[in-house]
């Protein structure tokens, strides 16, 4: 049979010549399995796409190649890099829509946030004062977000440049056209504590807080600088340890506020600890603490909102005084 005599004239060969037809085959093998992994994998395993952002640029880009004098998908490519901080090439696309007298206004601060994240502040300035000097002369100045966003620009700038009584005043303007940017609040209380005006720099904060009650160390800080400045220590020790609150350290919020439940901070502190009770799904000590913060004071509005959350009880009418928690 030919495969027996194949098999007869293997076991024939000499040694050597035999170990060499042996390690043919396996590398013949060898290869064949890499051959099939190497099949397997591209089959099974595709690149993984671009990045949401990446194709919207890609997208982008070609459409102003093959539109130059598109002044909207020139603007939007302009944000996108922007938004993937390249911010060079955002200046360039917006640069290019200031030279051929397009949305100057929404180019010019576009531009002005691109040098002042590239802390070219000269630049950011000029432009932020074109916007300034458009908006101010159109009818809806007083609503106007672009106008709004140019003098908070120039807020931040002027408290990098350590030149608060700069920042208050920007700011300031920047609130009389959006009075619930918090940012701009924040901005604020941080220039009047530079400044060295702590008891201004209250209301602005304590309005930053209420419109972003969690998640932002920053306000707490700052609030604890100016009470500080104030001599107001356990105000102080309570902004603080609100700070750690929000920044991710319950347990270390929670000691340092248990310290303060009987002091001149009672009240800012056991609405503190309800609310910490609460976000941590204890809905009865969080009653409890909201409980003994209206036993303070009966006109606390958020230990009123907060115990009518957590216990659905009636509360009385929500009063229109300052929350205690923003105590003086």
């Amino acid at each position: 049979m030919p495969f027996m005599s194949r098999v007869t004239s293997l076991t024939s060969m000499p040694e050597k010549e035999l170990n060499r037809w042996i390690k043919r085959i396996a590398l013949v093998f060898a290869v064949v399995f890499i051959v099939f992994v190497a099949f397997y994998a591209v089959d099974r395993f595709r690149p993984a796409p671009a990045p949401i952002v990446d194709q919207q640029i890609s997208a982008l880009e070609a459409k102003v190649r093959a539109a130059p004098a598109d002044a909207v998908a020139r603007g939007q490519l302009a944000d996108a890099y922007f938004a993937k901080k390249r911010f060079q090439d955002a200046i360039a696309q917006y640069t290019a829509l200031i030279d051929a007298k397009k949305d100057v206004e929404l180019a010019s601060l576009g531009r002005g946030n691109a040098y002042r994240e590239l802390t070219q502040y000269d630049q950011a300035i000029a432009d932020y004062n074109v916007v300034i000097g458009i908006g101010l002369t159109g009818e809806m100045a007083n609503v106007d977000p672009s106008l709004e966003s140019a003098f908070y620009g120039l807020g931040v700038i002027a408290l990098a440049q350590n030149k608060p009584a700069d920042a208050i005043d920007h700011l300031t303007k920047a609130l009389q056209i959006q009075r619930t940017d918090a940012d701009a609040l924040n901005l604020l209380g941080v220039a009047y504590v530079g400044a060295n005006q702590p008891e201004k720099a209250l209301e602005p904060l304590r309005a930053a807080i209420a419109l972003v009650p969690v998640g932002w160390a920053q306000p707490y800080k700052t609030l604890a600088s100016a009470y500080t400045k104030l001599g107001k220590a356990e105000l102080a020790s309570w902004a603080n340890a609100m700070a750690l609150l929000e920044s991710g350290d319950p347990s270390g919020a929670e000691a340092e506020l248990l310290k303060l439940v009987s002091g001149p901070a009672a009240a800012e502190a056991t609405t503190s600890l309800g609310l910490l009770k609460e976000v941590a799904g204890d809905t009865a000590a969080a009653a409890d603490w909201y409980r003994k913060a209206l036993a303070l004071d009966a006109s606390n509005v958020p230990a009123q909102m907060g115990l009518k959350r957590v216990s659905g009880v009636p509360t009385p009418a929500a009063s229109v005084a300052p929350s205690p928690s923003a105590g003086s």
